[in-house]
């Protein structure tokens, strides 16, 4: 499991979709949420990607995991906003549905990464 940078990371490449993704629904968000769920959703979006990013780049696992585990945190709080932005109808369910499923694999695949850091 070598890779030269982390862009070659199948979870980090799994993440920037996601993060291309919340850019493009949040464009049809109403121009009241700016300030409120758009730029929460893109700054956790950002999270998972770039925390995933410089746990690739630090030496120790405890280092590494410390900062997989924050991008584990945003995509559940990613998950959190999906479902707010979803009743207040802001997005489809196929998007919901989408968004949701790609935080909750970028989830195990971060939980895996977690675990084989410890053995």
């Amino acid at each position: 499991m070598k890779y030269k940078d982390f862009t070659e990371f199948p979870v980090w490449q799994r993440g920037f979709k996601l993060l291309i993704k919340f850019y493009e629904v949040t464009k049809t968000f109403p121009v009241e949420e700016k300030f409120g769920l758009i730029s929460d959703m893109r700054r956790a979006a950002n999270s998972v990607v770039h925390n995933i990013a410089e746990g690739f780049g630090r030496e120790g696992t405890r280092d590494k995991k410390h900062f997989y585990k924050f991008s584990r945190g945003s995509c559940f709080e990613l998950i959190s906003q999906t479902l707010v932005s979803s009743a207040l109808s802001y997005l489809s369910e196929k998007d919901k549905e989408h968004i949701v499923n790609e935080c909750k694999g970028i989830i195990e695949e971060l939980n895996y990464l977690m675990n084989s850091l410890r053995k």
